[in-house]
């Protein structure tokens, strides 16, 4: 099988993968929670926390400097994950990432499995 052929059947898989109910359901959480000004303003605050602990963190402070900062973003995640959309986006997530996990695990299985001639 030529070169040319191996990218129509992966330009192939990725229309299915594209079309089917798990994409169709990750799209559709991702626009109602990229239209919600409530949860917007709740992940761009707890990036905000993740990243001041990844500062502590690299400038090796210690926990106990830096500890209500841990708490806001346990308090923020907790209250994010209590939102319709933010809840229904995370669901939508691992649907889909489980189906594309599948797809490679298929096509690993497939690259490691003798081809049947």
């Amino acid at each position: 099988m030529d070169r040319r052929v191996i990218w129509e059947k992966a330009s192939e898989l990725a229309r299915l993968i594209a079309d089917s109910e798990q994409a169709r359901r990750y799209r559709d959480a991702k626009a109602k929670l990229d239209d919600s000004p409530e949860a917007q303003s709740l992940l761009r605050r707890f990036r905000e926390l993740q990243e001041a602990v990844a500062e502590f963190q690299a400038r090796r402070v210690p926990p106990m400097h830096y500890r209500h900062v841990i708490e806001e973003a346990d308090r923020l995640l907790a209250d994010m994950r209590r939102m319709p959309e933010i809840a229904s986006f995370e669901e939508a997530e691992r649907d889909l990432n489980q189906l594309l996990d599948a797809v490679s695990s298929r096509l690993q299985r497939g690259l490691s499995s003798p081809p049947n001639r």
